[in-house]
């Protein structure tokens, strides 16, 4: 077996492997969202294991963010395992950036705490629904919305073209406009929240959505503004397809220590991909 970095050569091959690991319609059985992901060295690569005859059967991705290489899509099949495959598809992302992650399931904390990883505190997402809503039940929250998105939209950033995505900017923040269920998920927090929270509703957005580190003081102004923890609002985590009671549980961990004030961007890894989770 042998380790390298892909390339867009190998999109047979990585399909072939991302279809086969991946749920049915997973962003990354799309060649453009392949390139918006790795395609440019500048914000993210793709490393694979191959076998005797040349298949994929193995992955790791990095997502760079903020001078860090954030590891995603990791997966190597049986016959991978325990033989150091891991450990050199790392080695080829720490290359570019020391490395980190975002993990959301026992397997990858078990992954990471195995490997020596420092675990921060979990991320976590702040929910404000629209106080106009009578009954806010998830039903009536997480609906078709018809905005106007034209009027505010906004691509300038890699995060907000990524395909698909209806990015907006609503005041000085910016977001995705998520209107097959209502909702205006913030990327860049940059408005006191009440006066973000006009703009939206008058809009016509049903909720707004917000996820960042424990340590992100701009919580203070959520919170002071009524928003709540996900798991006390009625729109849950996962919304393509609506998942009732699923509620954010990310963790954030890196392989060397980061500075106490380092925050969590909603860009930095997959955790923030609008439309799949």
């Amino acid at each position: 077996m042998k380790v390298r970095e892909a390339n867009i050569e190998d999109w047979n091959k990585l399909e072939n492997f991302y279809k086969r690991i991946y749920r049915e319609n997973h962003p990354l059985h799309k060649k453009e969202f392949w390139l918006w992901q790795y395609g440019d060295k500048n914000q993210g690569r793709s490393f694979i294991c191959l076998n005797d005859t040349e298949e994929i059967v193995g992955h790791v991705g990095a997502n760079f963010g903020n001078n860090i290489a954030w590891i995603i899509n990791v997966y190597l099949d049986i016959e991978c395992r325990g033989k150091g495959v891991l450990r050199k598809l790392y080695d080829l992302a720490r290359l570019y950036y020391p490395l980190a992650a975002t993990a959301a399931n026992e397997a990858g904390l078990g992954l990471y705490r195995n490997m020596g990883w420092i675990r921060y505190y979990d991320l976590v997402r702040y929910v404000k629904v629209n106080p106009k809503i009578k009954n806010p039940i998830t039903e009536n929250v997480c609906l078709p919305i018809d905005v106007n998105s034209n009027s505010i939209s906004h691509k300038e950033s890699h995060y907000l073209n990524q395909p698909k995505l209806n990015g907006v900017k609503v005041g000085d923040s910016t977001g995705v406009a998520q209107l097959e269920i209502g909702g205006l998920r913030l990327v860049d927090l940059n408005d006191e929240p009440s006066d973000l929270e006009k703009k939206a509703w008058k809009l016509g957005f049903l909720w707004i959505d917000y996820i960042t580190s424990w340590n992100d003081l701009k919580i203070k102004g959520l919170e002071k503004n009524n928003w709540v923890l996900d798991y006390y609002s009625v729109v849950p985590w996962r919304l393509n397809p609506i998942e009732k009671g699923y509620f954010c549980d990310i963790t954030f961990l890196s392989e060397k220590p980061l500075d106490s004030k380092f925050l969590v961007h909603r860009s930095f890894s997959d955790h923030g991909r609008i439309g799949s989770i």
